[in-house]
């Protein structure tokens, strides 16, 4: 409400400058924007080696709107000096191809962006260049702008005002990036419910929610839907905000407790993000039964959908592989002793790639079947026929038996 009257009085005020503008021409009004410029760097005459590091920057001056107003600033760049398809348009859509990138964006007139890593002008030029190992040009002219777009609380039908500077061009040797999505950002189970774990290490003192097998990760964060299927049993507030039996939080990968999710002061079922606020104290389920606990880690939002299953319920979990030469390795549950659990996890060591399976109850039978390729989170099949692929290495393996859903994570 606050934000929607600011903008009102804006526009009021801009209205009133309009109409005075003949009498008084020092009282400015709102109005679209012509030019503004991007200052050539220093290094513009240099030949600008991306695999020495460090960081480019740009300066730009600020549009004139006829009065200051708050902005978002990106860079854009590009091979061919045209703008038409940005990488993340192509990429959502498969008949576009890109021309230019988008760097991240800065409120201020000064924008960095470093030359190579993650998020990178390296990395932004091989998404656009798809140049491949050992044909990387030598020399190449990259073409920069600055992209100006008034933040929505202060001009209404901001993207009427949205204005690009001039084009810089720069003289680049890029170098390959070998391109991958960011990895799934995780987010991990500890409580009272989950044998009373409270801890910060993953696969050991802190379990980890699923990444979903077929959702589309936003592959420049990693960040997106998160969810745990299990079955949950409620409890009692007996100390505060706290339960001894059915409590639990929701810890960011970092284990910043100020910034994950907790309950809300004694509401069963409810979930919030505590954002450096006061503690919320322990989750717990509205009641017991089966719950599917879904979690955006964008949004920071998280809440249970209640299911309506009769799942078989396994006494016990292991897997079996080349890494112990087909023998068996149990699983641990997610739940604490005396509760029905559904949910299993384990932490093995790869000395070299290879696969294995999933065993209920110790059976070759169930959902014990893989795709026969490494992947970190799918859906094991009952008689495929096929192992699960996985490579060499120290990994936190997780296993749903109600859906067959599992991931690898790197430990």
């Amino acid at each position: 409400m606050k934000k929607f009257l600011y903008s009102v009085m804006l526009l009021a005020l801009a209205a009133g400058y309009t109409s005075c503008e003949d009498d008084n021409d020092d009282n400015p009004s709102l109005h679209k924007a012509t030019e503004f410029v991007l200052n050539d760097p220093t290094y513009i005459n240099q030949h600008l080696d991306l695999a020495s590091g460090g960081e480019l920057k740009f300066t730009c001056s600020q549009p004139d709107y006829g009065f200051p107003l708050q902005c978002k600033y990106s860079l854009q760049y590009s091979l061919t000096n045209t703008f038409n398809v940005s990488v993340d348009e192509a990429d959502a859509d498969d008949s576009k191809v890109a021309d230019y990138q988008s760097g991240e964006e800065s409120s201020s007139c000064v924008l960095t962006i470093a030359a190579s890593g993650d998020n990178s002008f390296a990395r932004g030029l091989q998404q656009l260049g798809k140049w491949e190992e050992n044909a990387v040009p030598v020399l190449i002219p990259v073409y920069v702008r600055v992209k100006c777009e008034p933040k929505a609380e202060t001009a209404a039908n901001v993207k009427d005002y949205i204005i690009y500077s001039n084009v810089v061009t720069l003289n680049v040797t890029p170098m390959y990036v070998e391109l991958k999505d960011a990895p799934v950002v995780m987010w991990y189970l500890v409580g009272n419910l989950f044998g009373g774990l409270w801890g910060s290490i993953p696969g050991e003192t802190a379990l980890p929610m699923f990444a979903i097998p077929d959702y589309s990760y936003d592959k420049k964060t990693g960040l997106g839907e998160l969810e745990y299927i299990n079955y949950f049993i409620t409890g009692s507030y007996d100390n505060g905000n706290e339960d001894s039996q059915a409590g639990f939080k929701i810890q960011p990968d970092n284990f910043n407790w100020d910034l994950g999710m907790t309950g809300d002061n004694g509401q069963k079922g409810v979930i919030k993000f505590r954002n450096k606020g006061d503690d919320g104290g322990h989750i717990v389920a509205p009641n017991d039964g089966y719950y599917r606990l879904v979690m955006n880690t964008d949004k920071k939002e998280a809440e249970f959908e209640q299911l309506d299953i009769t799942p078989a319920v396994y006494g016990s979990m292991s897997l079996s592989g080349t890494f112990n030469e087909w023998g068996e390795t149990a699983m641990l549950p997610y739940n604490k002793e005396g509760v029905e659990n559904h949910t299993w996890y384990v932490v093995v060591d790869v000395a070299e790639a290879g696969g294995f399976k999933f065993r209920p109850g110790g059976a070759w039978a169930g959902h014990n079947k893989g795709k026969n390729e490494i992947v970190t989170r799918g859906i094991a099949k009952a008689d495929s026929g096929e192992d699960i692929g996985i490579d060499a290495g120290t990994w936190i393996i997780t296993y749903c038996d109600i859906n067959g859903e599992f991931n690898v994570f790197a430990k």
